[in-house]
């Protein structure tokens, strides 16, 4: 079960935790939709990633986390870029 769908039973849907997996889940698909239009398989790109294909497998399914490293190197291998955004400061509150 991948961490998206553990959250989906969360009774409250706003919360950060859902939010943070479901940013999650939609940034690996768009990496996999990235390997698929560079037509590279999970093959291809583990061997350029010096990892097994099963390892990949399991990054894509959501059965494991990868580091960070190995996600910005995930992206330039299928011409991808990652970008991280802090979040907004929370607003002055006027009153």
């Amino acid at each position: 079960m991948s961490d998206l769908q553990r959250h989906i039973s969360l009774e409250n849907e706003e919360s950060p935790e859902f939010r943070a997996a479901f940013e999650a889940e939609q940034a690996m698909l768009a990496l996999i939709r990235a390997r698929q239009n560079a037509k590279l398989t999970q093959q291809d790109l583990a061997t350029a990633l010096h990892v097994s294909q099963p390892y990949i497998a399991q990054i894509e399914n959501g059965t494991r986390k990868p580091g960070y490293m190995l996600l910005f190197r995930y992206a330039n291998a299928v011409g991808a870029k990652i970008q991280v955004a802090s979040p907004a400061p929370p607003s002055a509150k006027t009153g």
